[in-house]
């Protein structure tokens, strides 16, 4: 029950990868796409795609214990690893197209809706309604985000849309991982995830991304060479750990945990984009009115939702054990009828 030494390190070292790593990304994003003008969102995402699954292919094609298990993996589980795949390259490529028109701080603010759009696809999905405590949060979410995101509304309709369509398919995305991972085909590691979406991702994003931004990126590579590829190779690194790093903590980390952490990237990019980027300096008294709600909202929504999961868990890890214990007691019964 309790997590040893190496398990609770490990689950630290995926936080802080996380975090470093996606504000990383964010950060390269918004400055090369929508600050330094190198403006090929789908052309850049189709690239990391296909980038982390070649990377990949080495190990996943020359070990055993990954080699031997393809088919298997491919039989039962294509369909689910398809639609990961075409969700998770939509959602990355509808957010990096955001970042070319709308600040990177109010992107973050719209995505801090997720747990609102979690919570109305569990009720539509798995039929779990939330708590009179969670649907309080989830409307001052809500009424946060709308506070936030009314100005920039007026320059950047297109943006939002963008970063909404993105957030509601990684809200989509992330549920099918979770499920995926701990399949019929057994546990699937991170490795896994990013070599078999990566292609599938390519292939849905590429047609669209070179019909639209062939003429942009041709342009790119005539007038700014080195940055272009400079680049785009070096945001193809930082996106093939990101996304092993990505579907790992979908692994490592409770739901409940992952909704903390991304609040708490959210933060940091805030900060981060404030301080680098100076993006938060022309905001009025509504836009931060709606940010701090928002996040404070969001931040009571996650305590809550620990609160309420952290009882149920040692019964959810113990069954096994517990089957095994009261599996004998029945015969009994059944042998005296």
């Amino acid at each position: 029950m309790a997590m040893t030494a190496a398990q609770l390190s490990f689950s630290i070292f995926i936080i802080f990868m996380y975090l470093f790593l996606n504000s990383g990304l964010n950060l390269l994003n918004r400055w090369a796409l929508g600050l330094y003008g190198l403006n090929f969102p789908l052309i850049m995402t189709s690239c990391h795609m296909i980038f982390g699954a070649c990377v990949l292919a080495p190990m996943m094609l020359m070990s055993e214990g990954y080699n031997t298990r393809h088919s298997t993996v491919l039989a039962n589980d294509w369909k689910g690893l398809t639609m990961i795949a075409v969700m998770n390259g939509f959602q990355i490529a509808c957010n990096n197209a955001s970042l070319t028109v709308m600040e990177l701080s109010m992107n973050q603010i719209i995505r801090s809706s997720i747990p609102v759009l979690v919570a109305i696809l569990a009720v539509c999905i798995e039929s779990k309604v939330p708590t009179k405590g969670e649907i309080v949060c989830l409307l001052i979410i809500s009424l946060g985000v709308m506070l936030a995101v009314w100005e920039e509304s007026r320059n950047s309709t297109l943006g939002i849309v963008l970063t909404l369509i993105s957030t509601v398919m990684q809200s989509i995305q992330m549920s099918i991982s979770g499920k995926v991972m701990t399949g019929r085909s057994g546990k699937l590691d991170s490795f896994q995830m990013t070599f078999y979406t990566g292609p599938v991702a390519f292939i849905t994003l590429a047609p669209f991304a070179f019909a639209t931004e062939y003429t942009i990126l041709a342009d790119s590579l005539h007038n700014k060479p080195y940055a272009t590829v400079g680049f785009l190779l070096g945001s193809c690194c930082v996106a093939v750990v990101y996304n092993v790093v990505l579907f790992q903590s979908v692994r490592t980390l409770s739901s409940v945990g992952t909704a903390i952490l991304g609040n708490v990237k959210i933060v940091l990019l805030l900060f981060l984009s404030s301080l680098l980027l100076g993006e938060l300096g022309g905001w009025n008294a509504n836009q931060y009115l709606g940010c701090l709600l928002t996040f404070a909202s969001a931040a009571v929504y996650s305590y809550i939702k620990a609160a309420g999961s952290a009882p149920a868990k040692p019964p959810g890890t113990a069954p096994k054990d517990e089957e095994r214990e009261l599996l004998p007691p029945p015969q009994p019964k059944s042998q005296s009828n």
